[in-house]
C-alpha cells in the first residue's frame, strides 16, 4: 500500500514537472515573438533632388511702356520649383527697357546655369474713343515764329485730352527760319495723317503818316478854298456912302 502511494506520487511530481517545463517553453516562445515584433522597424529611402530633375521653364511676357518689371522671381516662371530652388534663383531684367517698345531678353540663373525668357514692350492700346480719324489744318506762320506744340493746333476736329494723349506728332521736317511749304505728320489710331505749314516772309508795316498828312493837306486846301469864297464875296458887296447935303 505504502509503496503505490509512493509510485503515485513521483508519477504525478514527474508530470508536473513536465507540465511547468512545457509553460516555461511556451512562455519564453511567446517572449521570443513579441520581441521579434517590437523591433521590426520599415526604413524608407529619402528621395533627394538632383540639379537633373529641376525643370525651370519661364514666361514669354508682354507688357505696355512705362510699366514697371516686377522683382518677384516666380512672376517670370512657367514652372513649379521647390522653395529650396526658388531661393536660389537669380533675375536679370537690365537689358530691358520699359520706356522703348520692342522685344528684350532676360535671363534668370540657377547654379550657373542659365534660362533665358522674352518680354515684349509695346505702346498702350487705344481705346474707342469714337474718334476713328482726323483731318488736319494748312498752318500758316511767319517767319521765326515757334510752331505750337498744342495738337489741337494743327486737327480739325474737337480734341479730348484723352484722345491728344494718344496722338504722336512730327514737325522735324519744318524750319521756321526759312520761308516755304512743309509737311508735318500726326500718328493717331495706327494711321499716319499729314499736313502742311506755310511759312511765310513778315509783311511790312504801313505807315499812319501818309494817311495823316493827306488829311492835313486836304484840311488846309479846304481852308484855303473857304478863305477864298469870303474874299471874293466881300469884294463884289459895294460899300454903302452917306449922301451929303
Amino acid at each position: 500500500m505504502n509503496k503505490h502511494i509512493r509510485i503515485i506520487s513521483v508519477s504525478a511530481l514527474a508530470l508536473l514537472g513536465i507540465l511547468c517545463i512545457a509553460s516555461g517553453v511556451m512562455y519564453s516562445s511567446l517572449q521570443s515573438n513579441n520581441v521579434e515584433e517590437k523591433i521590426l522597424v520599415v526604413v524608407e529611402q529619402k528621395q533627394v533632388s538632383t540639379d537633373a530633375d529641376v525643370n525651370i521653364k519661364l514666361k514669354n511676357l508682354t507688357i505696355e511702356v512705362n510699366t514697371p518689371l516686377s522683382v518677384k522671381i516666380i512672376d517670370y516662371l512657367d514652372s513649379a520649383v521647390s522653395d529650396e530652388v526658388l531661393a536660389n534663383l537669380k533675375l536679370d531684367t537690365s537689358s530691358v527697357n520699359v520706356t522703348e517698345p520692342g522685344t528684350y531678353n532676360y535671363t534668370i540663373t540657377y547654379k550657373e546655369k542659365i534660362y533665358q525668357g522674352i518680354i515684349t514692350v509695346k505702346e498702350p492700346e487705344i481705346t474707342n474713343t469714337g474718334l476713328q480719324s482726323i483731318t488736319l489744318k494748312t498752318v500758316n506762320v511767319s517767319i521765326g515764329t515757334a510752331l505750337s506744340t498744342d495738337i489741337s493746333t494743327y486737327v480739325i476736329e474737337p480734341l479730348t485730352d484723352e484722345i491728344k494723349s494718344a496722338m504722336l506728332i512730327d514737325l522735324s521736317n519744318v524750319n521756321v527760319n526759312k520761308a516755304g511749304n512743309y509737311q508735318y505728320t500726326i500718328t493717331y489710331n495706327n494711321s499716319i495723317y499729314t499736313g502742311t505749314i506755310v511759312v511765310t516772309e513778315s509783311q511790312p508795316t504801313l505807315s499812319t503818316n501818309i494817311d495823316t498828312n493827306a488829311n492835313a493837306n486836304q484840311n488846309n486846301q479846304e481852308n484855303i478854298n473857304q478863305n477864298g469864297q469870303q474874299e471874293q464875296t466881300t469884294t463884289t458887296n459895294p460899300t454903302e456912302t452917306t449922301p451929303t447935303n
